[in-house]
């Protein structure tokens, strides 16, 4: 089976990139994956968050850092959780990254830093289409449909739309598996994210970097 390592990173803070880490992992892992988390912020909430769920998850394993042998280790998903920065652990994670996925909510804020965001994933040696926005809001204001145009006509990939779900944190504080207490319809857009990223790579390993999303 083929490896993949992804990045979930945006220079602009809360925006959702250790909840999105936590469910990727947890959805590899229940299919049956070994996954291999690198909590890189400071903070280490993703850890905190996994460690919460007791032995659920025994196909994760967690380490606060990427060691020089970690493209050879065991492992079928490799998913890294950064601070919100620019500096050398944020190189030091795309440089290891097959894709970065860049969460954003409806806001101003976040149109704004794309430009450059995308400049930055591009300097550390990814392919434009190597990152890819997850829209991570459901708002249906004028606002929120006027800068997800916006977004459109820039023209970056997206990887995936999420809805707030407010089962998702209450889970997570209470260690219990992301999708618990959540029906089909309401697990749907956090799967089709995943299988969307592993479509993308797929794509990717046939020389398919011009439109693989």
């Amino acid at each position: 089976m083929d490896k993949l390592a992804v990045t979930v990173w945006n220079y602009k803070g809360g925006t959702g990139k250790t909840t999105i880490s936590l469910i990727l992992a947890q959805i590899a892992a229940q299919k049956g994956l070994k996954v291999l988390v690198f909590d890189l912020d400071q903070q280490h909430n993703l850890s905190d968050d996994l460690n919460l769920t007791g032995g659920a998850f025994d196909k994760i394993q967690v380490l606060t850092h990427i060691p020089d042998n970690a493209a050879e280790m065991d492992v079928d998903f490799y998913v890294v959780d950064v601070h919100p920065d620019m500096n050398e652990t944020i190189k030091e994670a795309l440089n290891f990254s097959d894709m970065v996925l860049i969460p954003v909510w409806a806001d101003l804020h976040s149109v704004a830093n794309l430009g450059a965001a995308w400049q930055y994933v591009q300097d550390a040696g990814l392919g434009f289409q190597q990152a890819a926005l997850v829209k991570n809001f459901a708002e249906s204001t004028q606002t929120a449909r006027e800068i997800e145009g916006v977004m459109t006509e820039q023209g970056y990939p997206v990887a995936g739309r999420l809805p707030q779900n407010r089962n998702i944190p209450r889970n997570i504080a209470l260690g219990r598996p992301w999708c618990a207490n959540m029906d089909e319809r309401q697990q749907a857009p956090f799967l089709s994210l995943y299988r969307r990223i592993w479509s993308a790579y797929r794509e990717m390993l046939k020389g398919n970097f011009k439109d693989p999303w």
